[in-house]
């Protein structure tokens, strides 16, 4: 939690400095570890569902990344979509962290996300999270920067077949809560996903995402 304490006290242009500092840093200490994988990915999905809310109206959103992690546990990742978002078509996320393994079974992940969306700067936001997995209980915790709201969520997934099942619940704070059950099914080098999901709006909160619910689904490759 210092990590997270840590943020609250940094103004924007200091962030700035500070994301350039932790860049640097991670290419540093990575050029120490033996190895350094690259990995990428790319899906396709019949909506981009976030927190419980539409990015894209209900529109197909097409989706990838790539990411570099050294076996020390540093990483450094970016993804992109095409979103609807003001002025902007497209979402592109930069984040950069640390993560490893607290004994068997038990994980912890601490890092720290941009989101961008070019041509309208003023939805831009980043988020300090730490995150902990315990036997497939992972809990998250994000903390919006300058002032931006904070997030919470809990989830539990498990294997079933030839896939894995997750449930999940997530609190945004000022904004809504949501409910997600979902099936992710293995399938040669693809997955296969399928969701549920379900949006209540904070009636307290105007200009809000209004509630929601529905499915939608997902096809992505990793390599």
């Amino acid at each position: 939690m210092r990590f997270i304490l840590f943020y609250k006290f940094i103004n924007g242009d200091d962030m700035k400095t500070l994301k350039i500092a932790l860049t640097s840093m991670f290419l540093l200490i990575s050029s120490y570890a033996s190895t350094v994988e690259i990995s990428g990915n790319v899906a396709l999905s019949s909506d981009y569902i976030w927190r419980g809310i539409t990015q894209t109206n209900g529109d197909v959103a097409i989706s990838g990344g790539f990411d570099l992690a050294a076996d020390n546990g540093f990483y450094l990742g970016t993804w992109a979509s095409n979103a609807s978002a003001g002025t902007a078509s497209m979402e592109l996320d930069i984040y950069l962290g640390f993560s490893g393994e607290m004994a068997e079974n038990m994980t912890y992940d601490i890092g720290y996300i941009s989101v961008n969306y070019p041509g309208n700067d003023g939805a831009d936001f980043e988020e300090a999270y730490i995150a902990f997995n315990f036997y497939g209980l992972n809990l998250l915790y994000s903390d919006g920067q300058n002032n931006g709201p904070s997030y919470s969520e809990i989830a539990y997934s498990v294997e079933a077949g030839p896939g894995a099942v997750t449930v999940s619940y997530g609190e945004y704070e000022n904004t809504g809560d949501n409910f997600l059950v979902g099936y992710d099914w293995n399938v040669g080098e693809f997955t296969l996903g399928f969701y549920y999901f379900d949006y209540e709006d904070d009636a307290s909160v105007a200009g809000g995402a209004p509630s929601d619910d529905g499915a939608y689904i997902s096809i992505g490759r990793s390599f």
